[in-house]
């Protein structure tokens, strides 16, 4: 799995045409993560939150179980093939527990008094937490404990464990400790089960962001991030697979979750997110023993995966769809809005937005973060109409192509000239620092080798109304969006 990229999505999907996101509505009731986390890591009087550094660790079993023919094994003289999300289900693999409770231990992050940082386990369910935590304190005594809703005084003992008044660094949970659980010292995040909600995996992550400063001595340590260990290949999952236009089922309740098949059964665009919600319709399960795989099992990859302040894709995707499913509702709801869509005024539109839309508790939706999570610096009506189906969104390569018809019309450029006019426009679109650079005006711009092709700087000496054409551009609602990210 390659690096996460600042252009993640399709490009079919990334600019172009109106993108249908299933999973708004639900995005948007329950939603924890803010897309500000981004604004938070970068501001300049934070940072204020934490990102991931993710490892993906994979053992030879979670390889083939991942694979789309799945891991093929035979039990009890006869051929059985399993998925991710049937292992510790419809198998029990104490070997790849054992393997990846070992690999969790060496590769977690230190606190700085260099014992294990605190952490948080989430397993399939309260027979593989409970196994899990076993395997935990044999390997390190004392080092884990089970928080789940079926363990007597559960909330003490998360609280306990927040506060830093237990022995143990590891909390093995199912689904109680992944929302609302707040333990700023969280140094690691184990991730020993399939994630298929994206919702689910965004607030899991949030566990792990919040700051803290640790002091040993006279001497503070800052936490800069959090280690997403990664067993089940969920963050490739929601990098590459995922299908974000495709509804989410219907969770299950989360005691049912903690009790039986946890994540697979909350699961989205998937085969386990129609299990769980046949298994609620159908009544319980007939009695099935468990198999359990007596082989062996070996770590078949490690991969380091660093999270830019852009975050992942189902970060940026999760805001999309939740700022569609709002924008639509408000334009419902709110008469002088709908009317102003209607009508296609543009001045209303960007008024309403601004004084009853924009900047509100919650998402705190902003034109900024609109044109970084579509990588269109387009105008905020632009973003409007294409929530609404009223028209699809533009692409930026037909922005600029706009911007240079508009001036070079208004100036009635010659075609070297109007060249000229293209080549600036596409530069300062995709270089933020070429961008800074035009609109102060620093003429050094034009050595760059696409000027060069164009006969230079001595070329560009002979352009008739130079300044008032870059002036043009300057101004264009090109420039003026895309300076917003800047």
């Amino acid at each position: 799995m390659a690096g996460f990229k600042s252009e993640w999505w399709p490009e079919s999907n990334r600019n172009g045409g109106r993108l249908q996101i299933g999973i708004a509505g639900r995005i948007a009731s329950e939603f924890a993560y803010r897309y500000d986390i981004i604004d938070a890591v970068k501001d300049p009087e934070g940072p204020f939150l934490c990102l991931p550094k993710i490892v993906d660790l994979r053992s030879d079993i979670t390889t083939k179980a991942l694979a789309e023919k799945g891991w093929a094994v035979v039990i009890n003289e006869q051929e059985e093939n399993f998925k991710i999300q049937d292992l510790e289900r419809k198998v029990f693999t104490p070997a790849r527990n054992q393997l990846i409770c070992e690999a969790f231990l060496k590769e977690a992050q230190k606190d700085p008094s260099g014992q294990l940082g605190k952490s948080i386990v989430f397993a399939v369910n309260q027979t593989h937490a409970t196994n899990l935590t076993k395997i935990f304190n044999d390997l390190q005594p004392e080092s884990a404990v089970t928080i789940t809703s079926r363990v007597k005084d559960a909330s003490s003992i998360a609280k306990e464990f927040r506060d830093g008044k237990r022995r143990e660094r590891i909390a093995v949970s199912v689904d109680m400790l992944s929302t609302g659980y707040n333990c700023r010292d969280i140094l690691n995040i184990g991730l020993l089960r399939p994630i298929f909600s994206p919702t689910e995996y965004i607030q899991i992550k949030g566990r792990g962001t919040r700051r803290f400063t640790f002091k040993l001595g006279n001497t503070e340590y800052e936490k800069k991030n959090f280690f997403l260990l990664d067993f089940c290949g969920v963050a490739e999952y929601f990098e590459e697979k995922y299908d974000y236009s495709v509804p989410l089922k219907v969770p299950r309740g989360k005691a049912a979750d903690e009790a039986g098949s946890g994540a697979a059964a909350s699961g989205g665009n998937g085969e386990a997110g129609a299990e769980g919600a046949a298994d609620s319709q159908a009544g319980p399960p007939s009695p099935r023993e468990i198999p359990t795989w007596e082989g062996t099992d070996v770590l078949a990859s490690r991969e380091v995966i660093e999270v830019g302040s852009e975050g992942e894709k189902v970060d940026v995707m999760t805001f999309r769809g939740s700022f569609e499913h709002d924008v639509r509702k408000f334009a419902e709801q709110d008469g002088d809005m709908k009317a102003a869509v209607a009508d296609e005024d543009d001045d209303a539109v960007e008024t309403l937005m601004n004084e009853r839309f924009y900047h509100r508790p919650r998402m705190h939706y902003s034109p900024d973060k609109l044109i970084r999570s579509y990588g269109v610096p387009a105008p905020t009506p632009a973003f409007v109409y294409n929530a609404v189906g009223k028209k699809p969104l533009p692409t930026k390569d037909e922005i600029v192509a706009d911007t240079v018809d508009s001036i070079a019309a208004r100036f009635n450029l010659r075609y070297n000239e109007q060249k000229w006019l293209d080549a600036t426009s596409q530069l300062v679109a995709d270089d933020p620092r070429a961008l800074e650079r035009f609109v102060m005006g620093d003429m050094t711009l034009f050595s760059a080798t696409q000027f060069t092709n164009l006969g230079g700087i001595h070329a560009l000496a002979r352009m008739d109304r130079r300044d008032e054409v870059f002036e043009a551009l300057r101004q264009s609602t090109l420039v003026r969006q895309s300076l917003l990210t800047v």
